[in-house]
């Protein structure tokens, strides 16, 4: 009897999280792993107690690359760091495009009660009802790059990005200034 493949889990984890990259994780079986992997699926099950539970782990591979992409300091003094986060979760998704759909457009992972609570975690100083408004606009113009809808230049991805933060600034104050009026 040939002696048992020791795989460590990570090297499991990463095989998995690369052919997500450049194929998407519903391509991902046991039998590719193993065939990229050079052994059997053994390994993979004695490891994970099924691809759900490895979804899982590069799902968390996957949200760490984001996070910490986007909350990189922007490599320019001129551009905001809203702005900034905004552009590179945009990059992600256009570069990304397999990484993107398991990470924001498929049932796996954690489940927000609101998105104030996304909003809780922004390092910078930003009204939570103007950043939503923002990060949902940024997450259709990810949405549309990721899924080649459109091709939208980078520079008009910036300009759409700071035009419409600064509308809901602007819309923002505006109505706390109005209901401060009635009062």
């Amino acid at each position: 009897m040939p002696p048992k493949v020791k795989i460590p889990r990570e090297a499991i984890i990463e095989k998995a999280f690369e052919l997500t990259k450049e194929y998407g994780f519903e391509k991902v079986t046991a039998r590719l792993l193993a065939s990229e992997l050079k052994c059997s699926t053994q390994p993979v099950f004695h490891a994970f107690r099924n691809m759900e539970e490895l979804k899982e782990e590069v799902y968390k591979r996957t949200q760490k690359l984001f996070e910490e992409t986007m909350l990189q300091q922007p490599f320019d003094t001129e551009t905001p760091y809203f702005l900034s986060m905004g552009l590179k979760y945009v990059e992600l998704a256009q570069n990304e495009k397999n990484l993107f759909h398991l990470l924001c457009m498929s049932d796996s992972g954690t489940r927000l009660e609101s998105l104030y609570d996304l909003a809780k975690h922004v390092p910078v100083p930003i009204e939570p009802e103007v950043f939503v408004k923002t990060w949902i606009f940024t997450h259709g113009i990810a949405t549309i790059v990721s899924t080649n809808t459109t091709n939208i230049a980078p520079g008009e991805i910036r300009q759409l990005l700071i035009e419409a933060c600064a509308s809901f600034k602007l819309y923002h104050n505006e109505n706390k200034r109005g209901s401060a009026n009635e009062t």
